[in-house]
């Protein structure tokens, strides 16, 4: 595991100080954190981004190469962020391959794309229906069921929403930065 293997992703400085900023940017380290030998501390950020990509062994490598960095903080965030990208790949864009983000988009554009031929949003529908139904002829166990459905499908249109924002950026992040 080198940091080479992050320039296929990300185009990185030559200069180890730049580089380091732009990997904490990345990964959204704080960089007060950023405390340090620079090489040590660029290989380590490196490897936490490729870290779910690599066999037992790199894997194994790259948490020591965390280890070993003279900032606790720093070492605790990188390790949490690993885990992260194993446990839910989605809580770190950045551990995606361009082929993941591509699909998960892919996904997001489908749902949004049924969301847009039923109207521009039917859960906004379903709610001003279900209240209006309340408001004319009371609660009752349909409407108030429409109405929480309706509610869901806004909250899911909503959630896509921002994940096709979130992905989207991250692409045209390594696009900028490559």
């Amino acid at each position: 595991m080198n940091k080479i293997s992050v320039s296929v992703r990300y185009s990185l400085p030559k200069n180890k100080k730049e580089a380091m900023n732009q990997l904490a940017k990345i990964l959204k380290v704080p960089t007060h954190k950023l405390n340090g030998d620079e090489e040590k501390i660029v290989i380590a950020m490196s490897g936490t981004i490729l870290y779910r990509h690599l066999d037992r062994l790199n894997k194994m490598s790259v948490i020591q190469k965390i280890q070993d960095l003279s900032d606790l903080d720093l070492a605790v965030d990188l390790r949490i962020k690993c885990l992260d990208s194993l446990v839910k790949p989605q809580w770190a864009e950045w551990s995606l391959t361009n082929d993941e983000l591509k699909e998960v988009l892919d996904f997001h554009n489908q749902l949004n794309r049924w969301s847009s031929i039923l109207g521009a949003n039917p859960g906004a529908y379903g709610v001003g229906g279900a209240a209006w139904d309340i408001v004319k002829n009371g609660a009752s166990t349909g409407n108030i069921g429409v109405l929480i459905a309706s509610i869901v499908i806004i909250g899911v249109h909503e959630f896509s929403y921002n994940e096709t924002q979130k992905y989207s950026n991250e692409l045209e992040r390594r696009k900028v930065l490559n």
